[in-house]
């Protein structure tokens, strides 16, 4: 697998609108965040720590991230970036290989200017790959649309080989890109059939200990086993795992949240 999310915690700080799955008070613990990622890293070295939630809320987040150090793992860490203040040596990791922040979540709020200073602090001498992400980008407040073009002023989009990416300086990066919307199982069926790169390339463990085949399934409707109960090797060795697969290379959608997801629409058949 390319990656695994594992969700450390559905506890947020926000209320975005866009976001429309309730969010929890569920932390794990740290030793078992390390029984976990012991077992994750026999399948893969690149993680991220969300499936719901805010990662930089858990009481323990250095600590995690020591173990990721120690265990040699990468991390992508995607955050809204309200409390990146705490952490003023986040870019000291070794684990850390890619820091994406979220500025559309902070668009319906209203913001302190020190936001934007510690993100100024951050990419002023960055030694990590930063990704700063801007949603609907029509829609932007005053102040995010002000700080995008302060951003354009000092150092100017450039266009890279990747859509609705713009590079700003070595190791720093602009993207927008629309607002998905997340799947919900009371939509209405699409297609059953198409593929995704869930189950292929990803899965995601949830704070309950439900491991799902992609991250855009918090409520597990697509569950494929559970941590308390079986290894992540069975659990990846299992029939339940191995049916998603073999249908998305089929081009076959099994699942009815799947069959839901306007998400899954842009990976081709």
């Amino acid at each position: 697998m390319k990656r695994i999310y594992l969700e450390i915690t559905n506890a947020c700080n926000l209320n975005c609108p866009f976001c429309t799955y309730e969010k929890g008070n569920n932390y794990l613990d740290i030793n078992t965040i390390n029984n976990y990622l012991d077992q994750i890293k026999e399948y893969c070295n690149y993680i991220y720590l969300h499936i719901l939630g805010e990662p930089l809320l858990h009481p323990n987040f250095n600590e995690i991230l020591d173990l990721l150090d120690s265990k040699q793992m990468h991390l992508q860490l995607v955050t809204n970036g309200t409390l990146l203040y705490k952490y003023p040596n986040l870019l000291d990791h070794s684990c850390l290989r890619k820091l994406s922040i979220s500025l559309h979540s902070i668009n319906n709020i209203d913001i302190n200017d020190s936001y934007f200073d510690t993100i100024d602090n951050l990419i002023k001498d960055n030694n990590k790959t930063i990704e700063l992400r801007f949603y609907d980008k029509d829609k932007l407040s005053f102040k995010l649309n002000q700080y995008l073009n302060k951003l354009n002023d000092e150092y100017n989009l450039k266009d890279t080989s990747k859509n609705n990416s713009y590079k700003l300086k070595d190791n720093l990066y602009v993207y927008f890109e629309d607002l998905f919307k997340w799947p919900d199982i009371n939509d209405e069926v699409i297609s059953f059939n198409g593929t995704c790169h869930g189950a292929i390339d990803m899965i995601g463990i949830n704070t309950n200990a439900d491991v799902c085949i992609c991250c855009l399934d918090p409520k597990a409707y697509n569950k494929i086993g559970n941590l308390k109960e079986n290894s992540l090797k069975e659990i990846i060795e299992s029939k339940e795992y191995k049916k998603y697969i073999e249908g998305f290379k089929n081009n076959k959608i099994i699942s009815e949240l799947c069959s839901k997801c306007t998400y899954r629409l842009r990976f081709k058949s």
